[in-house]
């Protein structure tokens, strides 16, 4: 009964809950219906940042602020690892081949155990993988261990971004999954085509919806480049052309070394300032080893708990979401007149002498002006 009130409602409801996950210390996630919500939520969450953003760090929020102009640009692509499905319980890397072992673990001595637990984590998949039954019964056991259906914070923050695109290493579809009740539905590469996506997703590892396309183990990869270069190369152009963000994984992947250093040789200053990695705690050794190459953002200091840290990523991508939604969409309707600025008012008096001319004439550069404000919604 209150979608005339709307704009009173939200504002209501996010104050009343910013005081009760104080009081009760838990997070409190707040679903909203549209864009014109969305807007106006973040709107007023931009008021108070610095005691509402206070567990990020002023150079954190930094690396956001200018993350956010880029992404409203256009110009962001988020390469996405393992660690934003796992709060959806899905495994890590190294977790996922623990829980291959453990399937076939009958056919290992402890000693060959504690072995391979010694050895690259794709030369123990080619290992295990040898100990199924087929190459389709590996996969289908990789495929039903990773694959989730109902997705964490991180997915979800991220899909709600203004994204043209994203790349990402894992084989699950939890990104899809948010991107479309984001209402931001992608067209996955390799796949079927997609008439109604707003954004695609390249897959370099593969996709649990077809178990044959799993990348893990080590002959996996030595056959990576001849079955999949044009895929390498439209993350080489995104290092090229556009701001690539790595989010949720530790920059070890083979693969990813590969493709960065062949893009170096074109351009190697360009993509030290391009590609950006979002790592949990500082690190003097990775920064070492990535100096002159990427730039490196931790989310907190050297020796900070790996779940406190990823709980401050998960903050570092709300405050970024705030920041790159860019929605007016609430702008004409009266249901949020009460909340509206004094400048948004003004605002909202020149558009709607613009619509009132468009009814009065008929003039194709006032249904231009017209057209292009689009966004800001429409009145009644």
């Amino acid at each position: 009964g209150g979608a005339d009130v709307i704009g009173d409602l939200l504002r209501v409801v996010l104050y009343a809950a910013e005081r009760a996950a104080a009081r009760h210390r838990v997070d409190i996630v707040l679903v909203v219906r549209d864009a014109a919500q969305m807007g106006l939520a973040q709107r007023i969450r931009r008021g108070d940042q610095d005691e509402r953003w206070a567990d990020l760090s002023t150079e954190v929020r930094a690396s956001a602020e200018e993350l956010a102009h880029d992404c409203l640009a256009g110009n962001v692509v988020p390469f996405l690892g393992a660690g934003i499905s796992i709060s959806a319980g899905a495994p890590s890397w190294e977790s996922l081949v623990a829980d291959l072992s453990s399937a076939v673990a009958g056919q290992l001595t402890g000693e060959e155990k504690a072995s391979l637990s010694k050895k690259n984590v794709l030369d123990q998949a080619e290992i295990l993988k040898n100990l199924y039954d087929s190459t389709e019964s590996f996969n289908a056991t990789v495929a039903k261990l990773v694959n989730r259906q109902s997705y964490g914070l991180a997915p979800t923050l991220i899909a709600n971004l203004p994204l043209e695109q994203a790349i990402t290493l894992n084989y699950d579809e939890l990104f899809e999954i948010a991107s479309n009740d984001a209402g931001q539905p992608c067209a996955v590469i390799p796949g079927d085509e997609a008439p109604d996506a707003h954004r695609w997703l390249l897959k370099m590892h593969g996709n649990v919806a077809d178990e044959s396309t799993i990348v893990l183990t080590r002959t996996d990869y030595l056959g990576f480049d001849a079955n999949r270069n044009v895929l390498a190369a439209l993350v080489k152009a995104s290092l090229v052309t556009k701001r690539l963000v790595f989010i949720g994984f530790g920059l070890g992947d083979d693969h990813f070394h590969r493709i960065l250093h062949d893009v170096r040789q074109m351009s190697p200053e360009s993509i030290a300032r391009r590609a950006l990695a979002l790592t949990l705690s500082d690190d003097s050794l990775e920064r070492k080893a990535w100096k002159n190459k990427i730039t490196l953002q931790p989310m907190t200091p050297e020796g900070t708990d790996i779940a406190m840290a990823g709980r401050v990523l998960e903050i570092f991508l709300d405050y970024l979401l705030m920041l790159s939604t860019d929605s007016r969409e609430y702008l004409l309707d009266p249901a949020y007149a009460s909340q509206l600025t004094p400048s948004e008012r003004r605002l909202k008096d020149i558009i709607s002498q613009l619509h009132a001319l468009r009814d009065d004439a008929d003039d194709p550069s006032i249904d231009a002006a017209v057209e292009a404000i689009r966004g800001f919604g429409q009145s009644g």
